[in-house]
């Protein structure tokens, strides 16, 4: 009886979330293992794999970001990617685009990338801003630039310093690009 019960409670342990692991843990497990082992390169591209997992979890997770469409509008499906560190810098990217007849309003994000810290700059040297005919603006309380000079606005919010949105309107208005700002999910970063 006591042996039965040892049985189940170690089965319960086994089974549970907790003691299995993942892909993830794995990798980052088997470069341990290789890396004590002196097997650099292994361990190596064992972590490059856990951190590429990791960053397709949080693209997937990013697309809580995008708001749902407006009254009167349609929205796309969201395409999210995870770039590694070769590919512009690395980070994680996502788009969604809104139609209503023939306006088209366009919101890119790209998060954790290195880049970002280039667009800070120009964030924060308000000449540059007005230089090239853009207005500072504020979404949801966070500084952004509004372009507004030609026929297809477009608005670039910069928040937290490790997400950059670019919100691009064809066809639609700056107050509906606004609009769309205002409902993006930012909680959710």
């Amino acid at each position: 009886m006591i042996k039965t019960r040892y049985a189940l409670a170690l089965s319960a342990i086994l089974v549970s979330p907790f003691s299995q692991a993942d892909d993830i843990t794995d990798a980052v497990d088997e470069a341990m293992s290789a890396y004590k082992e002196g097997e650099l390169s292994e361990a190596v591209s064992q972590l490059d794999y856990a951190a590429g997992l990791i960053r397709q979890q949080k693209a997937e997770a990013i697309k809580a970001v995008f708001p749902k469409p407006l009254s009167g509008w349609q929205a796309s499906e969201i395409d999210s990617e995870a770039a590694g560190g070769m590919m512009m810098g690395g980070g994680i990217s996502a788009e969604r685009e809104y139609s209503k007849g023939d306006a088209y309003i366009t919101i890119d994000l790209v998060t954790d990338s290195p880049m970002l810290q280039s667009m800070m700059g120009m964030l924060n040297n308000p000449s540059l801003i007005t230089m090239n005919g853009g207005k500072l603006i504020k979404i949801q309380g966070h500084k952004a630039i509004l372009n507004d000079q030609e026929e297809d606005p477009e608005i670039i919010l910069i928040v937290d310093s490790n997400a950059m949105f670019t919100l691009h309107a064809s066809g639609a208005s700056v107050d509906e690009l606004k609009a769309y700002g205002e409902a993006l999910n930012l909680e959710a970063l």
